[in-house]
């Protein structure tokens, strides 16, 4: 499994994450959070075409 990176900015809250990853991807990838090493699967896409997932229990966005 891919180690994932925390989502810019930093401190965002799910509602920002939504906005700013707003089509759910139809083919999702599952990567290592960064903080609590749990598995977080990047299921919303970003216009540019950034993949992300929100980690429940760190509750942060991570990426790749």
């Amino acid at each position: 499994m891919t180690q994932g990176q925390w989502l810019q900015p930093r401190h965002g809250s799910r509602e920002a994450f939504e906005k700013d990853f707003p089509t759910i991807a139809t083919s999702q990838i599952d990567v290592v959070c960064p903080g609590c090493r749990a598995s977080v699967k990047l299921t919303r896409r970003s216009p540019n075409g950034k993949s992300g997932g929100w980690c429940q229990k760190c509750n942060r966005g991570v990426g790749t």
